[in-house]
């Protein structure tokens, strides 16, 4: 399992639908409910508690030891700034926000190269090297809760979900919202209602201004040219930095239907790439002008395929025996992975 993946991964709300049983809160007359915690998690639950108990025991034995790492720092660690300083209220204690977020999400981006007990260990141990009680112990609290949360997350995102649209394919809004408030539910779970609002804040608001964005798209008494105008509207109500990263995010998609529509229009493959390497740098073009001839080589292998399967259906052969011709051509012209592709695009 790709526990980096899962403890990364923000739960993304998507057109999805889970199947849930355990605790739950009413909307209306949906009945929403998080999953039971599967037990191929206990292990990373287990490991945080245990790192958890281990540290606020040294702190009620008036231990001074920071822990103990046996490893030298993950490579992927290498040369980032891990020096991020913590804020405190007048009080001394710790103020849970995006500074202590930002930590404990470098750390864990070292999972699959550490296992979880030994970042944990290199948290508490930053923690330590500028905390003091209490501010201390409320940072090991709230690390403890955030690998929970994170854990809790994870389990969502493994249940097996259904696809949830529409009857004409499109995404079901009222679906996701309720999804969205699954989110919120697990969040207030282990957080504050301050501590939520520091240190989710910024992705709550992406995700109103993306429902916004798919509200308009799929309004349909609303033409190209007005949906155009309001999600231009929108998108410029997003603060400059988001609306930055929201253009190196979307860039790829961009180029992609510039290209598209580019050799509609007739253009060559070298303004294509002239194009590509403006906006993506060259090395992102040069990929992409390869990855365009595997796709045309693909496309003209599985043209070809399609011949060979309408020649055979029209043969006059039994349909046992058009199958074994067709798995005797998937056989000689695929590998095994290209196969499974084969047979699921020619409905085999």
């Amino acid at each position: 399992m790709n526990y980096k993946l899962l403890m990364m991964g923000v739960f993304s709300v998507v057109c999805v639908t889970y199947f849930f049983s355990g605790n739950s809160h009413i909307n209306g007359n949906v009945e929403l409910q998080k999953p039971l915690m599967n037990s191929k998690f206990q292990p990373l639950l287990t490991s945080n508690l245990r790192a958890f108990d281990k540290a606020t025991d040294n702190i009620q034995s008036e231990s001074s030891a920071l822990p103990v790492l046996g490893s030298a720092i993950p490579k992927s660690l290498e040369g980032i700034d891990l020096d991020i300083a913590l804020p405190l209220d007048s009080q001394g204690n710790l103020i849970i926000g995006m500074e202590l977020k930002d930590l404990f999400e470098i750390y864990l981006s070292a999972m699959g190269e550490e296992e979880l007990e030994d970042i944990l260990l290199r948290i508490q141990k930053a923690l330590a090297v500028q905390l003091s009680s209490p501010a201390l112990e409320q940072g090991y609290d709230a690390l403890k809760r955030f690998i929970d949360y994170k854990i809790e997350l994870a389990n969502l995102e493994q249940n097996e979900p259904t696809v949830d649209q529409s009857t004409d394919g499109k995404l079901n809004l009222d679906n996701i919202r309720r999804q969205k408030e699954i989110l919120a539910s697990i969040q207030n779970e282990y957080f504050t209602p301050l501590e939520r609002e520091a240190l989710f804040a910024q992705e709550t608001e992406y995700d109103e201004f993306m429902m916004t964005h798919l509200s308009i798209q799929e309004d349909e008494t609303l033409s190209l040219q007005e949906k155009q105008q309001q999600v231009e509207a929108l998108e410029a109500t997003l603060p400059e930095d988001v609306k930055q990263v929201r253009e190196t995010a979307m860039a790829p998609a961009k180029v992609y239907q510039q290209a598209q529509t580019m050799r509609a229009e007739g253009k060559t493959e070298a303004e294509i790439h002239q194009m590509r390497s403006q906006v993506l740098g060259e090395g992102a073009a040069t990929a992409l002008a390869e990855l365009d001839q595997q796709r045309a080589q693909w496309q003209q292998r599985l043209d070809a395929f399609k011949e060979q399967q309408q020649s055979i259906s029209s043969s006059g052969l039994s349909l046992a025996d058009q199958q074994t011709e067709l798995e005797a051509v998937i056989s000689r012209d695929f590998n095994g992975t290209e196969s499974i592709r084969v047979r699921a695009l020619t409905g085999l």
